[in-house]
């Protein structure tokens, strides 16, 4: 029986994670929350313990999956703490705050033979093969992406707008800008130019765009932000065909996704049945275990930290 242990009981936590759980038919699942334990409600067909301490729920849980879904300035001390307690990790994004911390991670992950993933998860959607597949069709590839992820202003307590606490745009939403490249190109960026819009709270950014290029005169564009209007869109362009996706980062679990396909000029919506992203990431993590296969989640997990901080800086 697959035991996972969720350290921190945020917003996706509730809304995505622990549904997606319960999809891939997880029934044991403990929880440790420092400011809302008392609050911590299970699916009915759970069972778990509960917890007011992170550091407790790691030396009294016996799961050998760890979550980490707290804010962002605790993901990797909690995720070296998991990890020397012997357990596999899999960390919301953005995994760390800084390259050096996931490349210790990394290391350590590799010494104690167990699994680290970032859980950035939105490729895990059938849609994204959905609209590669347009392109394999007709003996193509996609050679330039433009994607926006945006959303309007959150209250001014939430931990995105706390640098101490690892806000930012840049932080939050980085992490959808780095792997478009990764999941359509197949590789890394060339070269990265970024503009930063700073806010109000505590000087951290609240949004960001960039040019993105790859070899093979292929390019990427973004905007992405906490103060405009909400948007969440892909748009993939060929040499005879576009795709464009809505929702593309979040889709729900139970949402139809329709792709605007224009080919040859020929225009015609594809639909993509119901998915859960997150409960198809969970089921890969739970496989990759089994299989004692985690490198290739490592390897990604570098590969979009060594993009973000270039993003970054």
């Amino acid at each position: 029986m697959t035991r996972f242990l969720l350290l921190g009981f945020s917003s996706i936590a509730r809304r995505r994670v622990l549904p997606a759980l319960a999809a891939i038919g997880i029934h044991h699942l403990d929880v440790a929350s420092i400011s809302a334990a008392d609050a911590v409600q299970l699916p009915g067909e759970m069972d778990g313990r509960i917890f007011a301490n992170y550091h407790t729920a790691l030396s009294q849980s016996t799961a050998e999956i760890v979550y980490i879904s707290t804010i962002n300035s605790l993901h990797a001390q909690l995720a070296f703490a998991a990890l020397n307690n012997e357990r596999h990790v899999v960390i919301d994004k953005p995994a760390t705050t800084n390259l050096a911390d996931t490349e210790r991670l990394i290391s350590l992950a590799q010494k104690k033979n167990r699994l680290l993933a970032e859980a950035t998860v939105y490729n895990y959607h059938p849609q994204i093969d959905a609209a590669l597949d347009v392109f394999t069709a007709i003996n193509s590839r996609p050679t330039r992406i433009m994607a926006s992820f945006s959303f309007p202003r959150l209250p001014a307590d939430n931990f995105r707008y706390n640098k101490a606490m690892g806000g930012g745009a840049v932080w939050d939403l980085g992490p959808y800008a780095v792997t478009p490249g990764r999941i359509f190109f197949q590789a890394a960026p060339v070269e990265i130019v970024s503009r930063q819009f700073a806010g109000s709270e505590d000087n951290v950014e609240t949004g960001f765009s960039l040019l993105a290029i790859y070899s093979g005169q292929r390019s990427f564009v973004g905007h992405y932000g906490m103060g405009t209007g909400y948007v969440n869109q892909m748009t993939l362009l060929g040499p005879n065909a576009t795709v464009t996706l809505n929702r593309v980062f979040s889709p729900p679990a139970d949402m139809i996704c329709e792709l605007q396909v224009n080919q040859s000029n020929v225009r015609r919506t594809l639909t993509v049945s119901p998915a859960d992203s997150f409960a198809n990431f969970l089921q890969a993590i739970v496989k990759a275990i089994k299989n004692n296969t985690p490198r290739p989640f490592a390897e990604v997990m570098l590969a979009d930290a060594i993009a973000l901080d270039r993003l970054r800086s």
